[in-house]
């Protein structure tokens, strides 16, 4: 699947700057012993969502005005997501959750980003991924950061109800004001194509020896190794049972014959049920910039969402795999010119869903 761009200039990235920010502001970093104030944004951005919860962020306070992000390259599912793409965004997210928190105290998060391209996984230390700055603003706060610890994925069974058409205003005109476009269908012929193809790239991308050992690494089968880990795809979150999540990922085997293969399509397909809204994603979306204002438009999006009371399940694996990729583009006549189609989910309404673990601040702290 091509990757496009998706901001053609760093100054349409919002809060995130490329560009070193000494040069920008012609000042300098005093060094200070006060930490607390990174501390207590870390507490807020902690919370942010990663691709299968991976939280691959680590943070360095340098002074009162300054922190450095790094990534853990042990942390970066480099086989399902290929060029770190979303992983990248997902490091954009993680700013844009300290931007957020940071406006209630009349300050923003400035950027300076490394580089590099791509995420690299090999490294034997941890990876700088930006220098961050805290610098006073008078802009005024226009999200409550406790909607950042509020926020749920649901993969739970949905209730029916159909979005109403101004709360699909809204979310448009979040993501039209980065540059994408927000395609919303409550088709139900469509809806339940989408779920039975959502069923056949998991269980077909399983077959994949690579993806499911990396995937497995970050499977929580028990409730004592998600409390302990508190990373990963906990088996209660995926509204499955221990024993089946286990199966799945680490005797396979019991999966490749027809009929279990089937069995497993229709739990998958099943699990599903209730879903009444689907929406995907388009927009350029070819570099690093872009992934990172990406990953800043998404989370924007899926706060606004939390407003509302709407949850959101990103159907990843729709996206990632090229065959499923290509048959979903088919089926909606979409043809990648200059936008690519990034992101795919179905979204309503549910019962509150269970909170994965996140590690705790003291746990992205670096000495």
């Amino acid at each position: 699947m091509k990757r496009r761009d998706f901001i053609t200039a760093a100054g349409l990235l919002g809060t995130v700057i490329v560009l070193p920010f000494q040069k920008i502001f012609g000042i300098g970093i005093s060094a200070g012993d006060d930490t607390k104030k990174w501390t207590d944004l870390i507490d807020y951005a902690r919370w942010c969502p990663s691709p299968h919860n991976v939280q691959p962020w680590k943070m360095k306070l340098i002074s009162k005005k300054e922190a450095h992000l790094y990534y853990d390259p042990t942390r970066v599912p480099f086989t399902v997501d290929r060029n770190t793409s979303f992983t990248i965004a997902g490091m954009g997210m993680f700013i844009e959750c300290l931007n957020i928190a940071a406006r209630q105290s009349g300050n923003k998060i400035v950027a300076e980003h490394e580089p590099e391209e791509h995420l690299e996984y090999n490294s034997a230390g941890l990876k700088l991924f930006a220098k961050l700055y805290l610098v006073e603003t008078d802009e005024k706060a226009a999200i409550d950061p406790e909607l950042i610890k509020q926020r749920r994925t649901s993969r739970l069974h949905y209730d029916g109800r159909i979005l109403s058409a101004e709360i699909v205003a809204v979310l448009r005109s979040v993501t039209t004001g980065y540059g994408h476009n927000f395609i919303y269908s409550s088709d139900k012929e469509l809806i339940e194509y989408v779920t039975e193809l959502n069923a056949r790239s998991i269980v077909t991308e399983a077959d994949n020896d690579d993806a499911r050992n990396e995937m497995s690494h970050w499977i929580r089968t028990t409730d004592t190794d998600a409390e302990e880990k508190k990373d990963g795809l906990w088996y209660r979150c995926l509204d499955t049972s221990g024993r089946m999540l286990h199966n799945f990922f680490f005797k396979h085997q019991r999966f490749t014959g027809k009929w279990k293969r089937k069995m497993a399509e229709k739990m998958l397909t099943k699990s599903m049920r209730g879903t009444a809204n689907i929406a995907w994603i388009t927009g350029r979306f070819e570099n690093r910039n872009h992934w990172v204002n990406a990953g800043i438009m998404l989370q924007h999006l899926w706060l606004e969402m939390t407003k509302y009371n709407v949850y959101m399940h990103p159907l990843g694996t729709i996206v990632t795999t090229q065959p499923a990729y290509k048959e979903f583009c088919e089926k909606i006549n979409f043809n990648e010119t200059e936008n690519t189609l990034w992101l795919l989910v179905r979204l309503g309404y549910s019962n509150e869903p269970p909170r994965s673990f996140r590690l705790e601040t003291k746990d992205i702290l670096m000495a």
